[in-house]
């Protein structure tokens, strides 16, 4: 408390500056990737993907139903959870430096990173694991007391129900405990428990299964499902299986992301820090390196398009020897050079982090089901338009008259379970295709006996069902790359551009999209690969509405669908 005090008008402009970036940068509504399904778990209180995010999805759950539009409250959640970051970590350099202009830069260095500051203006788990982190290596710089070590393990066991790349920053703090506090045998079951105590926030997610969750991904209603689910199995296939040349990119590109996050420059110091703990407190730099490596090690052999997040341990390590490395030009480092210093960091970096303004997330989504007939079906391939409509569906009850389908999901038999709840007119018309297919597909679940080219004959036909079933009110489809199981849904049909999407339909006759009422638009600041992506797949099916048009002599419509196009360059 005395600390807090004597560093109030400091920590309290800090947190202002942060707080004020944040909500100015702040993602208006539904972004990508996991957003949309984050999102309906959040306001549903149901089970996320894996694995699973119980912590998040219980404090959400609060913010999601507080009075406003609930994506808004989950977004300012996260940025909340960064505010709160940074604030431990600037009490935490204070005391690491005693020098409160250099406490002030070490926090907006970590508050202003594009990897925090990204993912503290949406919603996302990624904030709270940041806030553990700090937390957690805050607390390892507090005495060493019976109290503290308690608070520790019950930290570790909470945070790792928030999101498991926690584990790079717990393994090597239990071999510093076991050194530095050296606990007696009491102590060490008593904080196994307490560590223990903050893992059974796991029992929720089987008990809200149990209890009828909207959204249960993955079905973990017992023990062995609630293992699958917490330990990714379904993501495993994308661990430890990459070839050295594939693990030498993705270290080339981590090392580029903690770099950049630094401003390249910035590094150096964090590099030196380590020379500095080495010659002071061996075991802190002991202990720091470990969680550097141990991060570097399983971020770099998994392979997923939104990696960055995962270096948010690594990054709150070199945060921390960054304070150390600045120790050394303390006498240098005056207020009147440092504060403009912790102030120039979010002028670089702001171009590269904001969302304001950004409603390209969930414009994607709804353009894609906005002009579908009634009680049309919708098959897509693609996670950046099945997320933000989950939101539209089950939060804001959108378009619910829609049978809207992620294909990729449909290998997963908690997937079968949810389109029985959700679509229980359509399940019924073509539960004969899916108890075949669901029959093939228990036995690669549950790893026994299968025949793989059964399992996909069985896949196909279950398609062709789906489409049999909604031929007559529309089938569409929406896949941004090549897919060989669409392509076998009726082939000898017609594959006719409608907006975004494809209809399958034998009727070659003219069908028109009113590109007037797209409502999407090309972000003001495009600063994400995967929106980049987005935009090359909206200009590609765009050019095949225009070229489709002009065969079927509507120059006119052609003329709106070029005009949208243009937009898009």
């Amino acid at each position: 408390m005395p600390l807090i005090k004597r560093n109030t008008p400091f920590l309290l402009g800090l947190l202002v500056v942060i707080l004020v970036s944040y909500l100015y940068s702040l993602c208006p509504d539904v972004y990508l990737i996991d957003s949309g399904e984050l999102a309906t778990v959040s306001y549903t209180l149901g089970i996320a993907h894996p694995t699973g995010y119980p912590l998040y999805t219980l404090i959400s759950y609060f913010f999601a139903h507080l009075p406003g539009e609930p994506i808004r409250n989950l977004n300012l959640l996260s940025a909340l959870f960064s505010v709160v970051a940074a604030a431990v970590l600037y009490i935490t350099a204070r005391r690491m430096t005693n020098n409160p202009s250099l406490s002030v830069v070490v926090a907006a260095l970590f508050a202003f990173s594009p990897t925090i500051w990204r993912t503290s203006i949406t919603n996302e788990v990624y904030p709270l694991t940041g806030l553990f982190a700090v937390l957690v290596i805050y607390l390892l710089y507090r005495d060493n007391s019976e109290r503290i070590l308690y608070l520790i393990m019950y930290s570790i066991g909470l945070a790792l129900t928030n999101h498991i790349i926690f584990f790079s920053l717990a393994l090597p703090v239990f071999l510093y405990i076991a050194i530095v506090y050296r606990p007696s045998l009491k102590q060490v079951l008593a904080g196994l428990l307490f560590f223990v105590l903050g893992l059974t926030l796991y029992l929720y997610i089987v008990t809200r299964t149990i209890g009828g969750a909207e959204i249960a991904w993955g079905n973990p209603h017992n023990l062995q499902r609630l293992l699958w689910h917490v330990t990714g199995k379904q993501y495993q296939v994308w661990m430890f299986s990459l070839s050295p040349a594939e693990v030498w990119q993705n270290l080339v590109n981590g090392l580029h992301i903690l770099s950049r996050d630094f401003l390249y420059l910035l590094i150096l110091p964090s590099l030196a820090g380590f020379v500095v703990l080495f010659r002071k407190d061996r075991k802190r730099f002991w202990l720091l390196l470990a969680i550097l490596i141990l991060n570097l090690l399983y971020t770099i052999n998994y392979s997923i398009p939104d990696i960055e997040p995962y270096y948010i341990p690594s990054l709150v390590v070199l945060v921390v020897t960054f304070a150390y490395g600045l120790t050394i030009l303390r006498r240098l480092l005056r207020p009147a050079i440092v504060l403009p210093l912790a102030c120039i960091i979010p002028i670089i970096n702001y171009s590269a982090s904001t969302l304001r303004n950004n409603t390209f997330g969930i414009d994607f989504g709804r353009a894609h089901a906005t002009q579908l007939p009634d009680s049309s079906l919708l098959i897509t391939t693609h996670w950046d338009v099945y997320s933000p409509l989950m939101y539209l569906r089950h939060v804001k009850g959108w378009r619910k008259d829609l049978v809207m389908i992620d294909k990729e999901l449909l290998r997963r038999t908690w997937y079968i379970k949810h389109i029985e709840q959700e679509y229980p007119e359509f399940y019924e018309q073509v539960h004969t295709s899916i108890a075949s297919f669901v029959e093939e597909l228990y036995k690669f679940e549950y790893e026994r006996p299968y025949i793989p080219s059964l399992i996909q004959l069985r896949f196909i036909e279950m398609l062709q069902s789906f489409c049999y079933a909604r031929m007559q009110k529309g089938v569409f489809l929406s896949t941004p790359w090549p897919d060989q199981d669409l392509n076998q849904i009726k082939p000898s049909y017609s594959r006719l551009p409608y907006g975004l999407t494809l209809t399958v339909t034998r009727d070659t006759s003219i069908v028109l999209y009113d590109f007037s009422q797209m409502n999407l638009e090309k972000p003001r600041v495009v600063n994400d690969s995967r929106i980049e992506f987005n935009l090359a797949s909206i200009r590609s099916m765009l050019k095949r509405n225009i070229s489709y048009l002009m065969g079927m002599g509507r120059p006119e419509e052609a003329d709106e669908a070029r005009r949208v196009l243009e937009s898009f360059q």
